[in-house]
């Protein structure tokens, strides 16, 4: 089980792992404050105080968006859910403005296929929404 983010044209599949390495660095590309946030989900609890947790890191999710409104798209993206979700063509424009002169040899997808996803496999999924005027899905 695992996710798949499709464009019109083009789709990748990766585990939950690596869609949330994908997450992870665009949020760091985009912001270094919000990529580090981003990772500190990572430190949710299991057990105990959950609510009090995300009461605190919802406040400064929304502190970091509002003092930078062009995180928006970034914030929509990393924070829908990983079973499904969709960004719009305006977002993929702004999230292609953060990534497009990003690349690494990390493989996010199943490694053990000849086509195991790269970074720059999701560029051209994000490139293909702008390109064809369509939204970038995942499920």
């Amino acid at each position: 089980m695992g996710v798949t983010i499709e464009s019109k044209n083009h789709s990748i599949d990766l585990g939950y792992g690596g869609f949330n390495n994908i997450r992870t660095k665009v949020a760091e590309l985009s912001d270094a404050e919000l990529g580090l946030h981003y990772k500190n989900l990572k430190n949710a609890p299991i057990f105990g105080d959950r609510d009090e947790f995300f009461k605190k890191y919802n406040k400064k999710i929304n502190e970091i968006v509002s003092n930078n409104n062009a995180l928006y798209p970034i914030a929509d993206f990393i924070y829908q859910s990983d079973c499904g979700g969709e960004v719009s063509t305006e977002h993929c424009k702004q999230i292609y403005e953060v990534i497009k002169d990003y690349d690494d040899n990390v493989l996010y997808g199943y490694c053990g296929r000849k086509d195991c996803a790269m970074f720059k496999d999701f560029k051209e999924i994000i490139k293909d929404c702008i390109d064809n005027d369509c939204s970038m899905t995942w499920f």
